[in-house]
């Protein structure tokens, strides 16, 4: 970022030096949580046969991530099934980014510092590096796409060499191959760049061999996402609400970790936030200044290409929220990874302009938005508000019990339970947990109390209140308390 930043060549290796920092600080042995074990499961066995088996039988929406789940299945084969091990996948995506970046912004050097660091420093990148999920992998595809983007439209008569035809159809495919909400992305920027003059005729010339390989493989990609839609496998969370709309923005714009963890934001509401405001309001009041001030120049984009960017990122976003509305999912932030390469470079824009007036207080500014985005990544990694579902712990509590003859109930995730070989079963049995979920008070009302009781989440895994019920008609007392989980004993 301009001249007192160290020289030119050394600021793209110190940036480097910093993503290889954050590879190693990012990535946690924390419990699995819900969808990281659902992840797991499909890692484990040891053939395509298992792993398909795995897939189909959950029939879940982890069928349309079909690039990641093999992937991740090959990485297992490797490097194992330990909860380090399935995030560290994340990390060579992770420096696929990080190129992609270098890449395309090589002729704007101020501007790749600014988003090279950004990346570095943001909390959603730091969170999903440190998730067994597909979204590092389609935030990588998403950012070779959108450089490519970025890229063509910076240069506009120049022609497109042949690497930039690969990367791009690289990242096509990864990005919905990662997942199916990748999709309307990848269809918008390609419409915005077929409008660029003499996209086809470059194609024609320089992008005929990565096509050739690429183009199959997108469409047998399309052809099974279209199976999996006809097979009705689509997300089944919870019904959207309007109030996912910002914390969908809270989440990109890097708030997550200096607010309150998510365990705490399901039971709190949205009054949770205001023992949090002054921390917020660190990345706030400086993010806005910036945006403020890099919306006068228009983000630093030729007057002809702003209406065009603007909309290659608010229609795929109305449209996945649309689809939450009308398929009843609650779209959340990592449902649109692929928009955050566009709050990337809208924050990295401001912050390089910041920086470029050489005044002290919009450079004081600039400073502030890095710290505190780095502040909210470093809560979001070791705060213990913002730690996982302890299902480790809270299955080694019930295997202890089990151990000793006692009767335990299992309410929580049955692929956790799985996974830390939690034995369980829907009848009472001896050895064995019973597993309860949703169940109504008059389901529960005539069991025979257990020993030890281990629930997780009540709004997702007692919904009907059975099990709290039964928790308050027996006086139990609560013995231990693990993150999303509360442990009662007789």
């Amino acid at each position: 970022m301009a001249t007192d930043s160290p020289p030119r060549s050394l600021a793209p290796f110190l940036l480097f030096l910093l993503a290889c920092a954050v590879a190693c600080v990012a990535v946690s042995s924390q419990s699995l949580w819900i969808d990281e074990a659902q992840t797991a499961l499909k890692a484990i066995p040891g053939t395509l046969h298992g792993w398909w088996h795995a897939l189909d039988i959950e029939h879940s929406s982890n069928m349309q991530l079909p690039l990641y789940m093999l992937y991740i299945w090959g990485w297992a084969r490797v490097f194992g099934v330990s909860e380090l091990a399935l995030r560290a996948a994340n990390i060579p995506w992770f420096f696929v980014g990080f190129f992609a970046i270098s890449h395309f912004l090589r002729r704007h050097s101020g501007l790749r510092n600014a988003a090279l660091l950004v990346f570095c420093v943001h909390p959603f990148v730091w969170y999903y590096l440190n998730e067994a999920r597909p979204y590092l992998m389609q935030l990588s595809g998403a950012l070779l796409v959108t450089g490519a983007l970025f890229s063509a439209l910076d240069q506009p008569d120049e022609p497109l060499p042949t690497s930039w035809w690969w990367l791009f159809a690289a990242g096509l495919t990864v990005l919905c191959g990662a997942g199916l909400l990748g999709v309307p992305w990848a269809a918008a920027i390609t419409l915005l760049l077929i409008r660029r003059p003499g996209f086809c005729r470059s194609m024609l010339r320089s992008g005929l061999p990565a096509l050739v390989v690429f183009v199959p493989l997108l469409t047998v990609l399309a052809i099974y996402l279209a199976w999996t839609l006809k097979e009705n496998a689509h997300p089944g969370e919870q019904p959207m609400s309007l109030s996912s709309i910002p914390f969908v923005f809270y989440e990109h714009l890097g708030f997550v970790g200096l607010g309150p963890g998510r365990a705490d934001m399901r039971s709190g509401g949205l009054r949770i936030f205001l023992s949090y405001l002054p921390s917020l309001c660190i990345l706030g009041i400086p993010l806005i200044y910036a945006v403020v001030r890099a919306r006068a120049a228009r983000f630093g984009l030729a007057p002809r290409l702003v209406l065009p960017v603007f909309l290659v990122g608010v229609l795929p976003t109305a449209f996945v929220f649309a689809l939450g509305i009308t398929k009843h999912f609650r779209v959340l932030g990592r449902h649109l990874t692929p928009l955050l390469p566009f709050v990337l470079c809208g924050i990295a824009v401001a912050i390089s302009l910041l920086w470029a007036r050489r005044r002290p207080l919009d450079r004081a500014v600039a400073v502030c938005v890095v710290l505190a985005l780095a502040g909210s990544a470093l809560e979001c990694r070791f705060a213990r508000r913002h730690a996982k579902d302890d299902n480790r712990d809270a299955i080694a509590l019930g295997k202890a019990a089990l151990a000793k003859g006692e009767d335990v109930w299992w309410a929580g995730d049955p692929a956790a339970a799985n996974y830390y070989g939690l034995p369980f079963s829907m009848e009472a049995r001896p050895g064995v947990a019973l597993f309860q979920w949703d169940a109504l008070p008059a389901e529960v009302a005539g069991e025979k109390p257990p020993d030890l009781i281990l629930l997780c989440k009540p709004d997702l895994f007692d919904a009907n209140s059975g099990v709290r019920g039964f928790i308050a008609q027996h006086r139990y007392s609560q013995i231990e308390a693990f993150p999303a989980f509360s442990v009662w004993r007789r």
